[in-house]
């Protein structure tokens, strides 16, 4: 459909919108506040201007930004899965990361699949044996801060905030998901801390990188190693690599190493 027309036809019910500037949008703007880190500030003005639904460009795409909790309902709603898909980027730009046989980025009746065969991983007992992982990298995190402060006392460093988060949740999801300890095995640490972070930036600008292929063949090492019993969950009871190894679909056939290794790596991104 025309992007011109869409944006007349949501401005004509009353959406809240930029004004329509062809090929770039709003994207300049977009541009200068990622610059800035002041990202957020770009939709808190037009939440402001317009209310929690308004309409602006991305370039030569138009974007509805919603955010309506009644709105978005419908979304999730199972009974309207087949009228939403994932926009061509999310293979583009996640892809050659992730794969395309996950959660995050799979549709239909493959996603239904999936997401039936994860449930478990959801369940309380699950989740609640993982808690004393949660703690451990936690507290190790914490350590490796206060250590790195003491040492740098005389030169008065500051620390950046959202770095630590990121390393944090970074290594909760890697040690729940996959039982690497990243403060312990430091190819971990360097596949899914920088590795992970320069195949974004990579795909970004459409580089070839071998980073991708570095963090598969770490993955595909982590599988075997959890098949042939050389690497156990951290948690006190199964992790989500066991929960994807056991799992099996309404036929009884399992994950194939490859989707499994696609779903693990899903929520490595997450806490990316």
């Amino acid at each position: 459909m025309n992007e011109k027309l869409l944006y007349d036809a949501l401005r004509a019910q009353g959406v809240g919108c930029e004004l329509f500037v062809s090929l770039f949008g709003q994207l300049p703007e977009i541009r200068r506040r990622r610059k800035t880190n002041s990202r957020m500030d770009f939709h808190q003005n037009r939440i402001q201007q317009h209310g929690n639904t308004y309409v602006f460009g991305f370039g030569p795409v138009i974007r509805l930004m919603i955010n309506e909790s009644d709105l978005l309902a419908d979304v999730p709603d199972r009974s309207n899965a087949r009228n939403y898909t994932k926009p061509p980027v999310a293979h583009t730009i996640l892809g050659p990361a992730i794969g395309n046989h996950n959660l995050l980025v799979a549709e239909g009746n493959e996603h239904e699949r999936e997401r039936q065969m994860i449930n478990p991983a959801y369940y309380h007992t699950n989740l609640k044996s993982m808690v004393s992982n949660v703690t451990d990298r936690t507290e190790e995190t914490i350590q490796s801060v206060f250590k790195t402060l003491d040492c740098d006392k005389q030169s008065k460093r500051s620390m950046d905030i959202q770095v630590f988060f990121n390393s944090l949740t970074l290594a909760i999801i890697v040690s729940s998901a996959c039982g690497a300890n990243l403060e312990t095995n430091e190819n971990a640490k360097h596949v899914m801390g920088r590795l992970f972070t320069n195949v974004f930036n990579a795909i970004l600008y459409h580089i070839i990188d071998q980073r991708a292929r570095e963090i598969a063949q770490f993955m595909n090492q982590i599988i075997t190693d959890r098949r042939e019993g050389r690497s156990n969950s951290l948690s006190n009871g199964p992790d989500l690599l066991d929960l994807l190894l056991a799992a099996v679909d309404d036929e009884g056939k399992p994950f194939t190493d490859q989707e499994i290794k696609e779903e693990a790596l899903t929520f490595v991104l997450a806490g990316s």
